[in-house]
């Protein structure tokens, strides 16, 4: 999620080895989280109640004799002002409590939407090993041939964004944003029309992956990089805009964290960055908390155990750190940027630190309004618009709050599918999905950039 407002826990002074203490071997060895009898719930919140605040001091329960931290509840996705529902993972030993919690609060809304989380995560597994050995028995030798409709592991996004800027050298350059704290590089693309661009010209920049488990948000990032270079000059929408504004495409800005994510731990959020000021056992910041401008401030957490701990300092991360002074350096003319997130199919704008309207706030809910209409054009589904403290609550050290500070004028953190879904898949939605997010995302930018250049001329 783009925000999540877990409370702070207290401090924890021993070693917190995984949030699902019962853990199983992997295929290669590695030790995994296991979340067998994990339920996710959803219900109707009063938000102007406490009712959350209450329930998150139950967060974690911590045993000192293993010196583990076992997740009671993760909240999932936050009630928001247009979509007043909560989606809550509960422990199998916490559920009685969690249900008498409710109780007490008045809730008779409850209902679960996913039995166990870990057959939900196990089927997606095996899905996942049975397309890698589809994709080893047929090498990668063309960006064409890169299947964009499955989840893929960070090694085989960087050879698809290195075949594609080797193979289409006249529309997409392979750029280095930032090295990640396990030391792999983060890549991105810079796609233009064939023949380069001046270097003044308006630019559109999306990244994605800031949360580990979001595994959608890559996903469709790949997707768009491969529809703007296999549809320009045969789409008119992406060729009109691809005249108007080169693309910088980051799909993957948290590589450590999704690795771990897709080996060890399902539900990771976090980057993977060692603690050495606080408490070195405790792993990771929340990326979208660590941008410099407003640091610390509105919802900050100071535990680094928490899953939206902001970090040591501002631009701790060095994930961050990278992209702060490549879109400050290398971006001469940024005019809309999108982070890519999941779930809620939402279109945040800034501020996130405070509940002010922005000097170009009408402007930015009319592009987020055609965004949102182009989307229902496209696919049928329902996106909301608005900022942050509209929609949810303040939140600060956030990737939009920089860009708005800079002074880019359409900004938005989008979240993508699911919500409208019968059957919530959460943060596993099936790869069947990808190419209908990805589509409706293609149209949203689309409509954005057609706004941007009918309101600023260009």
């Amino acid at each position: 999620m783009w925000l999540l407002n877990l409370a702070t826990f207290t401090l924890i002074t021993w070693q917190v080895t995984c949030h699902a203490i019962n853990q199983h071997t992997g295929d290669g060895g590695e030790k995994r989280a296991d979340y067998s009898g994990y339920t996710l719930h959803r219900f109707r919140v009063d938000t102007t109640s406490n009712t959350m605040e209450k329930l998150e001091s139950y967060d974690m329960e911590l045993d000192q004799n293993t010196q583990t931290a076992r997740l009671l509840i993760d909240i999932w996705a936050e009630p928001s002002k247009q979509n007043p529902y909560a989606d809550i993972l509960v422990a199998p030993e916490f559920l009685e409590k969690f249900k008498s919690l409710l109780t007490a609060s008045e809730i008779s809304t409850l209902k679960m939407i996913e039995g166990d989380i870990q057959s939900q995560i196990n089927a997606e597994r095996n899905a996942m090993f049975r397309n890698s050995i589809r994709r080893r028995k047929r090498a990668l030798s063309s960006w064409k041939d890169f299947d964009v409709n499955s989840y893929h592991s960070y090694e085989e996004m960087v050879e698809f964004m290195r075949l594609l800027s080797e193979q289409r050298a006249d529309m997409v350059e392979m750029v280095k944003v930032a090295t990640s704290s396990e030391g792999r590089s983060i890549y991105g693309v810079k796609i233009h029309p064939p023949g380069g661009s001046p270097p003044e010209k308006p630019s559109i920049i999306v990244d994605a992956g800031v949360h580990a488990r979001e595994w959608i948000a890559p996903a469709v990032g790949l997707f768009m990089i491969k529809k703007i270079v296999a549809e320009y000059g045969r789409n008119p929408q992406v060729t009109a805009n691809l005249e108007k504004f080169d693309w910088y495409i980051m799909p993957q800005v948290n590589p450590d964290g999704y690795e771990y994510s897709r080996t060890s731990d399902r539900l990771w959020r976090k980057t993977r960055s060692k603690n050495t000021t606080v408490n070195r056992w405790c792993v990771g910041a929340d990326a979208n908390r660590n941008w410099g401008y407003r640091w610390g401030e509105a919802g900050a957490n100071r535990t680094p155990c928490s899953n939206i701990y902001m970090g040591s300092h501002p631009y701790s991360e060095p994930e961050i750190k990278g992209l702060k002074e490549y879109f400050t350096w290398q971006i001469t003319n940024p005019m809309v940027y999108i982070s890519l997130h999941s779930y809620g199919q939402l279109l945040l704008s800034p501020w996130g630190y405070t509940n002010e309207r922005t000097e170009n706030y009408q402007d930015q809910q009319n592009a987020a309004k055609e965004a949102a209409m182009a989307i229902k054009n496209t696919t049928g589904v329902s996106y909301s618009y608005g900022t942050i403290s509209e929609m949810m609550y303040p939140a600060s050290g956030t990737s939009i709050d920089f860009m708005q500070h800079r002074g880019v004028p359409y900004i938005y953190g989008v979240e993508l599918r699911p919500t409208d879904n019968p059957n919530s898949f959460a943060f596993n939605l099936p790869p069947s999905f990808i190419r209908a997010t990805g589509d409706e995302m293609m149209a949203a930018l689309n409509a954005i950039g057609t706004h941007a250049v009918k309101v600023k001329r260009l």
